[in-house]
């Protein structure tokens, strides 16, 4: 009987887990950001309820959840967990020899998560501290989950991919070896889970001291030694009371039960997230900024579409261009993750107008939907062949503009909107688009809430656009780490 609901509680867990890996494989990164974009409100003094609510309400489930039950996101949602298993169990089981960690190091080198935790809170959130995004492995892993083959590219020229090899090494011989010793996220959790009131419990009077469960415990807690596991480091996988023969170690409700409760609980405030968000296609003006100048700008009157490069496909924007200069930003459609998006959409938009360029900062968590809304505005702007939309849906077509009309500086005819049927401000999704939070931009934690997982994010603003419109991701300033 004990097999049986052992076999079952597993099968349970790894349904769950490939669940949210197909769902929201990022979703470790989208947690660790949304704690990242509230300390780092407060710290700046824009802490905002409504500004922050799909944030507030994640951390607040998932720290309810690990308070109360222990840490079941670490058990059954994170993905990256999730494949640290299957490289210990499969290839490491038949393949490599496991590696038993003496009981002293190994308490040691648990304490490197809380070092690397302090390290991201005080210096990257709070200080600002430089530090190249290209080096999380995280972001890596994010970005070979993108589907994006431009992105995985990308990934695996970084440091990061580097360190993810070593990550993945390690976990051959170790299980969950980046969980036990070097999760920031983890370690957050062990801290607030110490006194959970849902604990795995043993009974003295039938147990054995046979050791099988300390040998079967993924996180390497010695469980025989108390009569509750009350450790911090249980990711609540339930492998101990699987595999105990004695029947001595017991959990109420059962782990499937609390597992598939603890699962269903933050998964729907994911998701939920993602629907209340307001929506991310919208019109955002210069309110009279450009009338306020005193001369005309450089841009040629008009209106144009231009299309960037983001985490999981393109983004389209309409540009308005009055009295020279850049008026107002529609998004037309995109690709990337509604939740990442949004947070780049208005400050880069803003930037943009403010700056009158293209060539602005992106926003530290949400880099790949920044450089997509900066890349689609030069390439409307830039001396790109087509032709301008007119007044009305008249496209200029008798007298195509030449790429490089009006001069340096000057923008040529963007690309016409073509086949749009819907006027600046309304939404144009692009088919398939719903964007499952925790997905889009896996490497970007440590900005606004998820740092990106480009690579080369030193550099500061440019000045005044060079008309190319080309390659202007590599010189904007990152400056926080991915988590």
């Amino acid at each position: 009987m004990r097999k049986k609901r052992g076999f079952f509680t597993q099968f349970i867990r790894h349904l769950i887990q490939l669940a949210a890996f197909i769902l929201f494989p990022g979703l470790f990164i989208t947690v660790f950001s949304a704690v990242r974009d509230l300390v780092a409100a407060v710290m700046e003094g824009r802490f905002s309820f409504s500004g922050l609510f799909p944030q507030i309400i994640l951390v607040c489930m998932v720290l309810l959840v690990t308070v109360l039950w222990g840490r079941f996101f670490c058990g059954f949602l994170c993905s990256f967990g999730m494949v640290q298993e299957l490289l210990f169990f499969f290839p490491g089981r038949f393949i490599f020899r496991k590696v038993r960690i003496p009981e002293k190091l190994d308490s040691v080198m648990k304490f490197l998560k809380y070092v690397i935790l302090a390290f991201i809170t005080a210096g990257v959130w709070i200080l600002a501290l430089p530090v190249d995004s290209s080096w999380n492995p995280w972001g890596v892993f994010g970005m070979l989950v993108s589907g994006n083959l431009s992105v995985v590219t990308r990934a695996v020229s970084t440091l990061g991919f580097v360190l993810l090899l070593a990550i993945a090494a390690g976990s051959l011989v170790v299980s969950r070896f980046f969980c036990r010793y070097f999760c920031p996220l983890g370690a957050l959790f062990a801290l607030v889970s110490g006194k959970r009131l849902y604990k795995i419990r043993r009974s003295s009077d039938s147990c054995t001291d046979c050791g099988l469960c300390t040998r079967t415990c993924s996180m390497g807690i010695r469980i025989p030694e108390r009569d509750a596991v009350a450790s911090g480091e249980c990711i609540q996988c339930m492998q101990c009371i699987s595999v105990c023969p004695k029947e001595s170690l017991s959990a109420s409700p059962s782990g499937a039960i609390a597992g598939t409760a603890a699962a269903a609980a933050i998964g729907g405030t994911v998701l939920a997230g993602s629907l209340i968000s307001l929506p991310a296609a919208e019109t955002i003006s210069s309110d009279g900024q450009s009338a306020e100048k005193e001369e005309n700008g450089s841009y040629k009157d008009g209106v144009y579409t231009g299309e960037g490069e983001g985490f999981r496909g393109t983004t389209k924007v309409q540009v308005t261009v009055e009295d020279g200069y850049i008026a107002d930003i529609t998004v037309l459609s995109f690709r990337d993750d509604r939740e990442f998006f949004q947070r780049a959409q208005s400050a880069v938009i803003d930037a943009i107008l403010t700056d009158q360029t293209a060539d602005v900062d992106a926003v530290s968590g949400a880099t790949f939907s920044s450089n997509s809304i900066m890349d689609a505005v030069a390439d409307a702007l830039g001396n790109e062949s087509g032709r301008q939309e007119q007044p009305g849906g008249r496209e200029d077509g008798d007298e195509p503009e030449s790429p490089g009309e009006g001069g340096e500086g000057q923008p040529g005819a963007g690309r016409p909107e073509e086949g749009e049927e819907g006027q600046p401000g309304t939404e144009h999704l692009e088919e398939g688009e719903e964007g499952q939070p925790g997905t889009e931009h896996p490497g970007e934690g440590g900005g606004n809430g998820h740092g990106s997982g480009e690579p080369g994010t030193g550099g500061n603003r440019r000045g005044p656009r060079d008309g190319s419109g080309r390659d202007r991701h590599r010189g904007r300033r990152e400056r926080e780490i991915n988590q």
